[in-house]
């Protein structure tokens, strides 16, 4: 969502649901239930005549620390200090007046806004000041809420005034007049503190829907059929206080249980709701609170109402996925109906909200007896939490423009890409040798030369190398992506060694008729040309090769005969069928024994080809669907007969093969059952692959769908996993998108990191071969500093983006001549992933980030793993706090944190459990709003949403950095204007930024394709390019040696080469510069003169038109 105002501080999800915000200017702004009830403040010392003394008042110094934000000013004859305060029981101002004696001084008046439409209710009194007025509560009633303005401490009373028969004003106030000495001067102290609970005015009424609620907001065991909510266990709605609640204005009854109906997921769920009675009340309009799970068809109805008047005619109202209604996973703001309301789900996973829809009565004069939800029976699973009507004729004009106001002013807006820059990335060649943007130096080439990589506790290592772990910083080159021409491949290797990157991982190789398997089975000789070139391109510049092999294939053409499925329906069975599993050993036996004439060595014997995955995404306990429908015939007939064999041979009972093998709905004997039989799998393949005389590390599967995966991995070499952040729903018409920023989810979340700390073993190293912050999103220029320093905080050993590209232009890397532009995970290009790459990559591969030193173990006995209870589900903010790695142990283990998965009270608040962890860890310098990590380098502020990284060589600001007035870092002061964005700044010689003869500085925010068209959550068309930037506009301060002697020039966002010249100055000792559209860049380069590969030269406005041409990308 992009607000409107600078600071907008949330809380009290609940029945208190206010914002408030103070301006650049300081003027204060209060928002209750989303409409504005305090629209601006101001103090005015007068004359006898009401003529301001004080002249205009400069712009206030405005700092902020946790749920506080402070304003000061001073003027000739004022010193002011606003203080704003907000927390979970409402607002609280307070203004600190000091004002110097004046002959002329007469009065002194601090007055606060508020429109007359909220509280068009008050009746006129015939007088425009003191209609009340208190030196301790102030207490009105309105069509939005019953507010009280409570004003203890105040050095004297407040006055509510009527001034709507003044032509000047039209408004009320709340007037604070302290007495004025002309001789002395004022020191005064006004305090006004606003709660806000929803209205009881008549004009509203809210029906009864919990009394025909179906299932409670709680659900606390998955796929049962009990509990609550849509049976997902704690990906529920628990964290949503039942009660009153008031949204756009509107207040709405929730009550324990909600209406949840069937939908493709959730078939036995009733078709519709009990009737929810109306009372034959005439109502103008009704509101619908409501969500749905699961998604629809855009613009198509879920559900409808049935809304039956006293008459006994009926009106179905339809209810259209995408306009009406939106899925509760991601809080998206819906065409026509208002995001209500968002939080977090039971288990802090996952970013929710509740939409709020507006049906407009066309018969408000006849009496409604009754409503009912009925479902469509479709994909998305309909939920109503509530319904309020407005009473018709019960409110004034004024009021109804109001609320229709509010409605209106929605949290998301159109995002204008009118003032942005032109930031073509290289993908082939482009980047200048030895300009700042080529990081290439890291790599240490040919890769192989120190022989084949082996593991060593628990990291990476060369077996012929300095006995250092290595870690691997990379991307995916996915479908035809592994096969690049041959004029492509050498300049794509060496831009991607230019850009940080020692790792490729070749994935989806075979999925396609016309890339590695033939028709009779063999290899393609074209592909497998293209393919081996590849490698020895990366090879040559010392970049490694991650490589798959059952990732999808044509079964088919392997095992030489037609197969009853189709081959995309075999992934699951490929873990069991005997006929399959000789299929990917025929595949590796071709591939893997094949010598490439490139590098005259078979790929097995190749050190450069790095490490091996066995299946990717693949899993016996897979949750995506039940087993039927994962498993076609005769595949399932087999796989019942391996179940009943395992039943017998272990001694149980005999009973049908459950529905699911995966966490939700299965048993301990069931996913013992699966997991025994993926272990046996991948031991067999890790067998015949060493046999074979592949020598690289092997790994198993790379997803962890139960802590049963892990055991079946034990005896793999690595571990590995995926993750994505706002993954776009790719299977919508039009697809569909949330925008989200992770970095403000509460302390007590974690987001992404878990996933990967969940794969790690003791003694094993652990890779994200797949992760991303996914375009569209437009904050995902947060997700490479995470990424890159959170991983370095745990010690992780391989980072592998997804992808440089893939799916959506199949991975042909040709397309980028023609069409440069960001494609869904194809992100080679896209200035806010990709071109944080050098900046990231030198923090992640030079361990400028320190590892923890603060290790928790989690140790998996019997009862965790095949009861599948993990601490991190509950305590996902550990990975922010210590450095975490996982044992399997056989004897039960009860010691914290494993206590907290076996006996927490499954009711227990998510914010409570980080508080005791908290206490347990003995962390004094995290707080409920704020994680450090235990070495004092990583900051997440969830208040500001702004992460720092703090160390010599390397220092980053990600997210909502203009919320601060100033991010001070150890060397790097930032100002920034830009709502969200990173700034990160990195020594390229590796010595400290302080000392540094060079550095590279990255500034980078949103970034869009020129041609794209994504509106409201929804994807148009992504586009093809060009790529424009959101310039990032700041003003910073650099602390270094002898700051005279540096120099900083805006660079070339494509070569790297120094294009325009940034002024600069010293003051206190501190280089400082500003940065902005006018740079049109978003690297700069900082170095100390005598260090200057090329002189400065003019601005190269003819220079960035051609960007875009081909031939510089050649």
């Amino acid at each position: 969502m992009i607000r409107k105002t600078l600071i907008s501080l949330l809380f009290g999800v609940a029945a208190c649901a206010q914002e408030a915000s103070l301006d650049r200017g300081g003027s204060l702004t209060v928002q209750y239930a989303g409409v504005k009830v305090l629209t601006g403040d101001s103090l005015l010392l007068m004359d006898a005549n009401w003529k301001n003394l004080d002249g205009a008042r400069p712009e206030p110094k405005i700092t902020r620390r946790e749920g506080v934000t402070e304003a000061r000013y001073e003027s000739a004859l004022t010193t002011l200090t606003k203080t704003l305060t907000t927390g979970p029981a409402g607002v609280e101002v307070r203004w600190d007046i000091v004002m110097k004696p004046d002959p002329r001084g007469a009065s002194v008046e601090l007055c606060v806004a508020i429109p007359a439409a909220v509280l068009a209710d008050i009746k006129p009194t015939g007088k425009t000041h003191d209609v009340q007025r208190s030196q301790e509560e102030l207490r009105v009633s309105s069509v939005l809420g019953e507010f009280t303005f409570d004003v203890r401490g105040s050095s004297a009373p407040w006055s509510l005034d009527d001034m709507r028969s003044l032509e000047w004003s039209k408004a009320f106030r709340l007037r604070f007049a302290p007495d004025y000495d002309p001789a002395t001067g004022l020191r005064a102290t006004a305090v006004l503190r606003v709660k806000a609970t929803p209205t009881v005015s008549l004009a509203f009424a809210c029906l009864d829907v919990g009394g025909v609620g179906n299932r409670g907001l709680r659900d606390d065991v998955a796929a049962d059929g009990q509990g609550g909510w849509t049976d997902q266990g704690d990906n529920d709605l628990r964290l949503f206080a039942p009660g009153r609640h008031a949204f756009a204005g509107v207040p709405v009854e929730v009550g324990e249980r909600a209406v949840v109906l069937q939908g493709k997921e959730r078939p036995a769920f009733p078709a519709d709701s009990g009737s929810i009675a109306a009372a034959d009340a005439k109502f103008a309009r009704l509101y619908f609170l409501h969500t749905t799970a699961w998604s629809g068809q855009y613009r198509e109805p879920i559900a409808e109402y049935v809304v039956t008047y006293a008459d006994g005619q009926t009106v179905r109202v339809p209810v259209r996925y995408g306009v009406d209604i939106s899925d509760w996973w991601g809080a998206g703001e819906a065409l026509e109906a208002r995001l209500a309301w968002s939080g977090n789900n039971g288990n802090g996973s996952a970013t929710v909200g509740l939409s709020l829809m507006r049906w407009q009565n066309p018969k408000p004069d006849v009496p409604i007896r009754s409503l009912q939800m009925h479902s469509l029976n479709l994909g998305a699973v309909p939920v109503l939490l509530g319904v309020t009507g407005l009473v018709a004729g019960q409110l004034l004009p004024e009021q109804i423009e109001l609320l229709d106001a509010a409605f209106a002013d929605r949290g998301d807006a159109v995002v204008s890409t009118k003032d942005w820059i032109p930031a073509p990335i290289a993908w082939c060649d482009g980047i200048e040798p030895g300009s700042a943007l080529d990081v290439s130096f890291l790599n240490d080439g040919p890769a192989g030369k120190y022989g084949f990589l082996g593991v060593r506790d628990g990291h990476f290592v060369f077996e012929k190398g300095d006995g250092k772990p290595v870690r691997f910083w990379g991307t995916n080159a996915a479908l035809y992506g592994p096969f690049p021409t041959k004029d492509d491949a050498p300049g794509i290797a060496r831009c991607l060694a230019r850009q940080g990157v020692n790792m490729v991982r070749l994935h989806l190789y075979a999925v396609y008729e016309d890339t590695m398997i033939a028709k009779d089975g063999s290899l393609n000789p074209d592909s497998l040309d293209r393919f081996e070139f590849f490698i020895a391109q990366l090879r040559e510049n010392g970049v490694y090769s991650y490589m798959d092999l059952n990732d999808g294939m044509f079964y088919d053409r392997l095992v030489g005969r037609a197969l009853p499925v189709g081959n995309d329906k075999l992934k699951m069975v490929s873990l069991f069928s005997r006929e399959l599993i000789e299929a990917q050993k025929r595949l590796a036996r071709q591939l893997f024994t094949h010598l490439n004439p490139y590098t005259s060595l078979r790929l097995c014997d190749d050190p450069a080809i790095a490490v091996y995955e066995i299946t990717n995404e693949n899993s016996m306990t897979m949750g995506w669907g039940s087993l039927a429908e994962r498993v076609p015939e005769p595949y399932y007939t087999e796989l019942r007969g391996l179940w009943r064999d395992w039943l017998k041979t272990a001694g149980k009972p005999d009973r049908d093969l459950p529905e699911t093998l995966g966490d939700r709905g299965s048993d301990e004997d069931s996913r013992r059952f699966a997991a025994e039989l993926q272990r046996r799998y991948l031991e067999e393949m890790r067998g015949f692959l060493r046999e074979l005389g592949v020598k690289g590390p092997l790994c198993g599967t790379n997803i962890t769908f139960t802590l049963g995966d892990l055991w079946a991995s034990e005896s793999m070499d690595y571990t590995n996993d995926h993750a994505y952040w706002d993954h776009p729903n790719v299977s919508a018409r039009p697809m569909t998108y949330t925008s989200r920023p992770s970095v403000t989810a509460p302390a007590w979340t974690c987001h992404m990191l878990p996933t990967f700390a969940r794969a790690k073993i003791r003694g094993k190293p652990v890779s994200a071969s797949e992760w991303n912050y996914c375009f569209p999103n437009d904050y995902r220029c947060e997700g490479l500093p995470i990424m890159a320093a959170y991983a370095a905080y745990q010690d992780w050993d391989s980072l592998l983006f997804y992808c440089a590209t893939g799916s959506f232009d199949a991975g042909r890397w040709a397309r980028f001549h023609d069409a440069p532009g960001i494609l869904i995970h194809s992100q080679q290009t896209d200035p806010a992933t990709w071109g944080l790459s050098q900046v990231s990559s030198l923090l992640f591969r030079r361990g400028d980030v320190s590892a923890g030193r603060r290790v928790v173990t989690l140790c998996h006995d019997p009862e965790s793993i095949w009861g599948n209870r993990s601490p991190l589900s509950r305590m996902p903010f550990l990975c922010a706090l210590a450095r975490l790695e996982t044992v399997l142990v056989d004897k039960p283990v009860d010691a914290w944190p494993m206590s907290v998965a076996k006996s927490a009270d499954p009711g227990a608040k998510p914010a409570d459990i980080y508080a005791a962890a908290l206490r347990e860890l003995g962390d004094t310098r995290s707080t409920e709003t704020r994680t450090v990590s235990d070495t004092g380098e990583l900051i997440r502020d969830a208040a500001d949403g702004i992460l720092t990284v703090d160390t010599p060589c390397t220092q980053m600001a990600a997210g909502a950095l203009a919320k601060r007035d100033e991010i001070g870092l150890a060397n790097l002061s930032i100002r920034c204007e830009t709502r969200f964005s990173t700034i990160a700044i990195a020594s390229l010689d590796g010595k400290p930024i302080e000392t540094s003869q060079r550095l590279l500085l990255t500034a980078v925010a949103n970034a869009r394709n020129a041609d794209s068209k994504l509106e409201g959550g929804r994807i148009e068309s992504m586009g093809k390019g060009p790529v424009l930037a959101e310039p990032v506009t700041a003003k910073l301060a650099l602390r270094v040696d002898r700051p005279d002697a540096v120099r900083v020039q805006a660079l070339d966002t494509l070569t790297g080469k120094r294009v325009i010249p940034v002024t600069v100055e010293v003051r206190d000792k501190a280089l400082c510069f500003a940065i902005g559209p006018e740079c049109k860049a978003i690297y700069y380069e900082i170095y100390r003169e005598g260090n200057a590969p090329e002189r400065p030269r003019a601005a190269p406005f003819g220079r960035i038109l051609r960007l875009f041409r081909r031939d510089t990308q050649r």
